[in-house]
């Protein structure tokens, strides 16, 4: 098996990235995937497509590839402002079309091999799960505009992340083959994300049409390029959800992703995840707070009794609350554990959420907004 030295991997990596920035400049130029996060390894396969030096293509991913997660996780961005997350076993097939005759660029995703656990696609903060055999294009169909179409198979949609302004019902969960949606996204075509830290990477050739990617320990840009880009990112949003994004990051340091709509945390202090989006849904819809917490099926309507802006995941390993502050989660997830535990009735826990958001208003502070008064598994 042959393997790239770590040093010109890097020269060869630079020299498609001054490529490709290049050609994402110009309008005639198809869309392009990157893989911006890797943590364990990827097999990109281009049917047809020699590969005459291992990984000559990263952190670019050809045309017509099959990217498969062999093991970890990792999440790949176009630059027509779309972002695919993948975990172990999960496999795509991504093909790009440049404008062409009038024709906007496209790009297409498909869900290939077995049954994706975790293989997702967002297009401005909306977020649809693909399933076994689902295909989804993406096009730029007008200034600041991706429609998003369903070409085969059905995708599920992420609770709560359908924007005010689309034409999806905000509290749909499904989209089937034939169905479309257009998504806002910033009108200028570019990566959102740094590219993936080349020198972090292993990569070697399985054969003339494959090579495999490995990232021992998170791959990702470094803290000091994240941190400028969350700034410049967050700038630009309302007054509001900037001023809890910059306290976050404050606190924790720069985000692991940074996109238009959102700065994600992953595995920052007591959180499994943290987020900080740029649109308020409603006032209290900014920063949303996740921790690992298998919820008894036998609880779950007690939780939702409590009147919360909690939410439990469709495997009810996680739970999550959202509100504009970390201590008001605090609160939220302090309370949800006590009733799950049988210490304090949904009624109960309403009243005393209800009094210490008096009385935190007041000046005075509770160990309920403090910290997670229970321990995590």
């Amino acid at each position: 098996m042959f393997s790239t030295t770590v040093g010109a991997l890097t020269l060869m990596m630079a020299l498609g990235a001054a490529r490709a920035g290049a050609q994402s400049t110009q309008t005639n130029a198809a869309p392009q995937l990157q893989v911006s996060q890797l943590i364990g390894k990827i097999e990109v396969e281009t049917p047809n497509q020699t590969e005459s030096v291992a990984g000559q293509t990263l952190p670019y991913i050809r045309s017509g590839s099959i990217v498969r997660v062999l093991s970890g996780s990792a999440a790949f961005e176009s630059d027509t402002h779309a972002t695919v997350r993948a975990g172990k076993g999960d496999s795509f097939h991504f093909a790009a079309r440049r404008p062409e005759s009038g024709q906007p660029g496209v790009i297409r995703i498909a869900a290939v091999g077995k049954e994706p656990k975790t293989l997702e696609v967002n297009v401005g903060g909306l977020e649809f799960f693909l399933r076994k055999g689902s295909d989804v294009s993406l096009t730029a169909s007008g200034r600041g505009e991706m429609t998003v179409k369903i070409e085969q198979g059905n995708v599920h949609i992420k609770p709560g992340s359908v924007p005010k302004n689309s034409s999806l019902r905000p509290n749909a969960r499904m989209m089937a083959a034939g169905e479309s949606v257009i998504v806002r996204v910033p009108e200028e075509m570019r990566f959102e994300s740094a590219a993936l830290s080349r020198p972090a990477v292993k990569v070697s050739r399985e054969n003339d049409t494959t090579f495999v990617a490995q990232a021992d320990w998170p791959a990702r840009p470094s803290n000091l390029n994240r941190d400028a880009e969350a700034r410049r990112t967050i700038s630009r949003w309302p007054e509001v959800s900037r001023t809890v994004a910059l306290a976050t990051m404050e606190k924790y340091g720069a985000p692991d992703q940074v996109h238009a709509d959102k700065l994600v945390w992953n595995n920052n202090g007591a959180w499994d995840r943290t987020i900080a989006y740029r649109d308020l849904r409603d006032q209290s819809d900014i920063l949303e707070q996740t921790i690992r917490y298998e919820v008894p099926r036998t609880k779950l309507s007690a939780v939702n009794e409590i009147n919360l802006p909690l939410r439990v995941s469709r495997d009810r390993k996680e739970i999550s609350a959202t509100s504009e502050s970390e201590q008001m989660n605090f609160l939220a997830l302090n309370l949800a554990d006590e009733v799950i535990k049988g210490k304090k009735s949904s009624v109960e826990a309403r009243d005393f959420y209800a009094r210490t958001v008096s009385l935190s208003k007041a000046g005075k502070t509770s160990p309920y907004m403090q910290g997670l008064l229970f321990t995590l598994p």
